[in-house]
């Protein structure tokens, strides 16, 4: 064989191997909840207590009271890159503003350690809700020279609105970590928006905008997502959502499930990369609602 030939062949052979590299971690900086992940694009719903950390102007629209416990682990093949643990609480029903808590423990991945997020929300004028989050960060980074480590010690703001523009008509947007950290691999910062058409009650797509301003030096990168919720008997979410995302380069479908009660509802989300199906990412929850 010619020594061109074979240089020829070995590059055709390697290349799906490289077409098929994973993503990066998204990690810290792409923290959600099960409902959110499955449907791939929730920033303009009104979503539970996910609104925490998508928009905190979300948590308002609905009257609720609901405790949660949920679970986030990332993985590149056999490797797990991000294991979260934690629970949310938030409270619309016992007074006229919103407040929502979340802890999370970071456990595996490049950065370990604890994050607090406290979210307040209320209406400004007839099904028009605006809200914002403080978070904290505290959190032992890995290591970048000898003895040196990059940890996170700080506060940031994420802020947002929702509007309940007709009965099956809702838009969203938000801004995330608003006051730089100088950590743009936990706290990037960023904005987006998103429509949502129908009910959670029976059915409704909806579609996302996501802008990240840090995490490539060189420029902005983009995120387009779209999902669709089914409510199968009043009792079983199904849901199924697509990304396009420039941010960690790929391209990603999700699918998720549910089963609600009026007391008590359980929710699993998953997401897999379409360029390499080593990245995946689940998120599982147990809820406890108390309605008015």
């Amino acid at each position: 064989m010619h020594p061109r030939t074979g240089c020829l062949l070995a590059l055709l052979v390697a290349s799906p191997a490289l077409a098929a590299d994973p993503p990066p971690p998204g990690g810290l900086a792409d923290l959600t909840g099960p409902r959110a992940l499955g449907l791939s694009a929730a920033i303009g719903t009104a979503s539970g207590n996910e609104g925490i950390f998508l928009n905190p102007g979300a948590i308002a629209a609905r009257r609720r009271y609901t405790a949660e416990t949920d679970v986030l682990v990332e993985r590149r093949g056999a490797d797990t890159v991000t294991q979260l643990i934690g629970g949310t609480v938030v409270d619309s029903q016992t007074s006229g503003l919103a407040a929502g808590f979340s802890y999370q423990r970071s456990r595996e991945g490049d950065y370990t350690g604890n994050l607090l997020h406290l979210a307040l929300g209320g209406p400004v004028a007839d099904k028009f809700f605006l809200g914002v989050t403080g978070k904290w960060l505290s959190l032992k980074g890995p290591e970048v020279t000898a003895g040196e480590r990059d940890d996170v010690s700080a506060l940031t703001v994420d802020a947002g609105f929702f509007f309940q523009v007709a009965d099956y008509v809702s838009l969203g947007a938000a801004g995330y970590n608003l006051v730089p950290i100088g950590h743009e691999a936990v706290a990037p910062r960023g904005a987006g928006a998103g429509l949502d058409l129908g009910t959670d009650r029976i059915a409704h797509l909806t579609v996302d905008w996501r802008t990240d301003l840090d995490r490539d030096p060189d420029k902005s990168t983009n995120r387009w997502s779209a999902g669709v919720e089914v409510l199968l008997g009043g009792l079983m979410p199904l849901r199924a959502g697509y990304v396009w995302d420039e941010t960690l380069d790929t391209q990603w479908w999700s699918a998720g499930a549910g089963l609600v009660t009026r007391g008590v509802a359980i929710d699993v989300g998953y997401r897999q990369s379409l360029d390499a199906s080593s990245a995946r990412l689940l998120a599982a929850s147990v809820k406890l609602n108390v309605f008015d």
